[in-house]
């Protein structure tokens, strides 16, 4: 009987190239180069400037007083809210601006920091933001309510009417009643998301918006710098120094109405109608450009203690 032999196969497997393995370079291969993420870092800081320099120069003029107004009108009942409320009216003001901007040479020479002088951003680039902002807002406004959506779009079309069909270039009583329209859309939206029930304002509230955007609409040719530079049909350009006179009268007659309406008590009446005068006395005693720009300022201080007006109501008087 033969004996079968079966072969065995033996491999010294100690003699074989293995490879040697680090975690060091496990997390070296799976890492990106320290260079690499500096540059992701510093491209979102730069596009998040620039975002933010589309919106900063009108920090005073928008965000502070509607903000305050919002506050005050909602009212606001639950600290949570502001930074929805501050958010929503941020990210509204960019869709505005980024509008504005891209359809006007003004900030060639009155605002050469912003994005599109100052060579950040090119206009193609611009547009296309303006654009994709628009359902953007539509579609962060539904998240609060369907009312705070239709604030959205009414801003969307007051927008379009004001920039790109140049309202902003048409006629000053049009431009001015569209101005008033924008901030009372701003204001809507705002106050809406302050509150616990973003579905509905009541009347004190409403009235508020109305106030408000009245104000703007005949007083907002404050704004006086720039507009010349771009034949914009304003007021102080088409009258001249007696429309200074008329913005001081105006600020005093909006300061005793509001006085009156939001019933301030003797004292408070007499400071805001002082503040109101002082801030539209400074455009009669100081006509220059320079000076148009710091009275602007105070003017904006005025506005903002309009706005607390009906929270003063609110809070002393309301029963």
């Amino acid at each position: 009987m033969k004996s079968h032999f079966t072969p065995t196969l033996c491999m010294n497997f100690s003699a074989l190239p293995i490879p040697e393995l680090s975690w060091h370079k496990f997390l070296e291969f799976n890492t990106l180069p320290s260079n690499t993420m500096q540059k992701v870092g510093d491209s979102a800081a730069y596009h998040i400037k620039t975002l933010w320099l589309f919106t900063k120069s009108d920090f005073m003029t928008t965000m502070v007083p509607i903000s305050i107004f919002a506050i005050v009108a909602a009212p606001l009942r639950s600290i949570h809210n502001v930074p929805h409320l501050v958010f929503w009216l941020w990210f509204h003001l960019l869709g505005f601006n980024t509008s504005n901007q891209t359809a006007s040479l003004e900030d060639e020479t009155n605002k050469p920091d912003r994005p599109l002088p100052a060579g950040r951003i090119s206009l193609q680039a611009a547009t296309v933001l303006r654009w994709t902002l628009v359902p953007m807002c539509w579609v962060l406004s539904l998240v609060y309510s369907k009312e705070a959506m239709f604030s959205s779009m009414a801003l969307s079309a007051f927008t379009l009417m004001y920039n790109e069909l140049r309202g902003s270039g048409a006629h000053f009583a049009t431009r001015y009643a569209l101005n008033g329209l924008g901030f009372a859309a701003f204001e809507a939206g705002t106050t809406l998301v302050a509150r616990d029930d973003k579905s509905r304002l009541d009347n004190a509230g409403w009235l508020a918006i109305f106030l408000s955007a009245s104000i703007f609409a005949t007083t907002i040719y404050a704004q006086v710098v720039g507009d010349a530079l771009i034949s914009r049909d304003t007021i102080p350009l088409r009258f001249g120094s007696p429309s200074r006179t008329a913005l001081l009268l105006g600020v005093i007659l909006w300061s005793t109405g509001l006085s009156l309406i939001w019933d301030l008590d003797p004292c408070c009446a007499v400071t805001f109608t002082a503040l109101g005068s002082y801030a539209g006395g400074r455009f009669v005693k100081y006509p220059t450009v320079e000076e148009d720009r710091n009275s602007y300022f105070y003017y904006n201080i005025w506005v903002s203690v309009a706005h607390i007006l009906p929270g003063y109501w609110r809070l002393f008087r309301a029963s």
